[in-house]
């Protein structure tokens, strides 16, 4: 336990530089681009002398830029993210009502699409080169090549023309409403974790089962479903462990399409809608948001690739 402890706290130690660098780099980039923070402040209301005195005292706009850097790190690790630049709410308050929408997205398609993934990648690995076989081999090669708008698109002329009254936008005040509106995108999601973990799964299977300890364990009258799942399934399941861990990382990036085309209000429509509107502190915090969770994660999969197969050691 100790080791696994002392692991954890190293690869978070080493978290910090990169989260260092990339808060520097974002925070540098967007107020070189050109636009003005004065006037997406201001946005529609008279701009007076004494509105922008007020908006460069309390926003520090003539402060020298690594100054105000320095100011808003000092922020964030103290817990506030600074104010929206639009409506003047704290950005933390947009997220928090946004996040739910977002990780409930993320954690139904990835449970939907690694299911569906791992049960077709096995019974197509059982099943080699027989019609079976074929379908799902196929089945998987449509949904990796379709552009997930293109599904997106077709599913929504679908859901208008044979359920009108299905909305995808409203309160979700309460569980019904939450999975009614986000169940659909989610399952469309899914189907990207479907393409890529079911071929890896079918591969890794294939390969455990053709491998010369299987054989063996046959030969001495094992019974064949115990040598499928507690041998060959249980190896093979390692290098899906891998990639379902790299997918989950990415598809908090990916939902910002999902989000946008079904007008769920969660942080990638957030996102997008600060980038559209130069709405810095929004941006940054979302970036600085979908990176952690991405490093979180990877070691996370890390962590259990270790307890799958204690053959791997921590290093």
């Amino acid at each position: 336990m100790k080791k696994y402890v002392v692991y954890v706290l190293k690869r978070l130690l080493a978290m910090i530089p990169i989260l260092l660098i990339v808060s520097f780099g974002i925070f540098f980039l967007l107020r070189i681009s050109g636009s003005s923070e004065m006037a997406t402040i201001i946005g529609d209301k008279p701009a007076t002398d004494e509105l922008k005195e007020r908006i460069i005292n309390e926003y520090g706009l003539d402060d020298p830029l690594f100054l105000r850097y320095v100011n808003w790190l000092k922020g964030v690790v103290s817990g506030d993210f600074g104010r929206d630049y639009s409506s003047g709410q704290a950005v933390s308050e947009l997220i928090v009502t946004r996040v739910p929408v977002t990780l409930g997205l993320v954690g139904i398609s990835f449970v939907l699409g690694t299911v569906m993934a791992i049960l077709l990648g096995v019974i197509a690995s059982l099943h080699r080169n027989k019609p079976v076989d074929t379908v799902i081999s196929l089945v998987m090669l449509f949904f990796s090549s379709v552009p997930a708008f293109l599904i997106c698109v077709v599913v929504l002329i679908l859901v208008a023309k044979f359920v009108p009254g299905y909305s995808f936008v409203g309160t979700y005040t309460n569980t019904r409403e939450f999975f009614q509106r986000i169940m659909l995108p989610a399952f469309i999601m899914s189907l990207g974790h479907l393409a890529l973990l079911g071929r890896v799964t079918r591969s890794s299977m294939t390969s455990q089962l053709q491998s010369p300890y299987i054989i063996t364990a046959l030969a001495k009258g094992i019974e064949p479903k115990e040598v499928t799942f507690k041998h060959a399934f249980h190896n093979a399941v390692i290098p899906v462990l891998t990639v379902a861990g790299n997918s989950l990382a990415g598809a908090i990036g990916s939902t910002v399409l999902i989000e946008q085309i079904f007008s769920l209000p969660g942080i990638g429509g957030l996102l997008i809608s600060g980038v559209q509107t130069n709405n810095y502190p929004v941006v940054q915090i979302l970036v600085m948001l979908m990176l952690i969770i991405y490093l979180l994660v990877s070691l996370l999969v890390d962590v259990l690739y270790v307890i799958v197969d204690p053959r791997v050691s921590l290093t």
